[in-house]
């Protein structure tokens, strides 16, 4: 049995301690507890995008009984980009500033593209729910079709807002990626963090070892369940 963590940051356990192959992070606690390998590719700052690449890769060239996926979705204002000629991707954020895609493009060409940027997809929410609930909906059918069991969670509970930019086509996206969804008792990792009052980095922006230790505490015998489901 084997446990895979796909996500950004929360996932990989950013900021904890003797923590350099993400093996300190609430998902590897659980699997520790459990008795199940645990392998992560989970990336820092990515996107919803590159955590759906993340997902059809590993699966790609891995087999797809006996493993568990647990995902962690992240914030739908990410925008994984592409950078033609390098083949890499970058992800983009409300924060980034030029000098992250500079040495990909240059300063000019990266200053443009921020500008573009956060003119239109940073305040578009609207934009970024169906772009990320299209991707959310893509890897959930994905790892549907092929009997691979999830245990999936999300950062950025907006998505699933019906008052606020939810026309029809999101709603009906809303509704078909909703169901697999679970939550930190109704919060997300870091919202849930604060709530109980567990330690986070200086920037409030990662939970440190308090709360990924609870964290475990709080999904191992869900993740346990899920193995004990598993498809034969």
């Amino acid at each position: 049995m084997k446990i895979v963590g796909f996500g950004d940051s929360f996932v990989f356990g950013s900021e904890l301690e003797d923590n350099d192959d993400g093996d300190k992070s609430w998902v590897a606690q659980c699997a520790e507890k459990l008795g199940a390998d645990y392998e992560t590719t989970s990336v820092p700052g990515c996107g919803n995008e590159n955590i759906s690449m993340q997902i059809l890769t590993y699966f790609a060239n891995n087999p797809k009984e006996n493993t568990l996926a647990v995902i962690n979705w992240t914030w739908g204002a990410r925008w994984d980009f592409y950078v033609p000629g390098k083949e890499t991707w970058t992800t983009l954020g409300l924060s980034c500033v030029p000098s992250k895609l500079a040495p990909l493009v240059g300063i000019d060409e990266a200053t443009k593209i921020l500008e573009f940027y956060n003119k239109y997809p940073g305040y578009s929410t609207l934009w970024d729910k169906f772009r990320t609930l299209q991707t959310i909906h893509s890897s959930q059918q994905f790892l549907k079709l092929h009997n691979i069991p999830s245990v999936q969670t999300y950062m950025d509970s907006e998505m699933w807002d019906t008052e606020w930019h939810a026309p029809d086509y999101i709603r009906t996206l809303q509704d078909l990626t909703k169901e697999p969804l679970q939550t930190f008792e109704g919060e997300s990792f870091l919202d849930w963090s604060y709530t109980n009052g567990y330690k986070v980095t200086a920037e409030g922006l990662h939970p440190l070892e308090d709360a990924h230790v609870a964290a475990c505490k709080l999904w191992v015998d869900v993740y346990g369940q899920a193995l004990t489901n598993m498809p034969s």
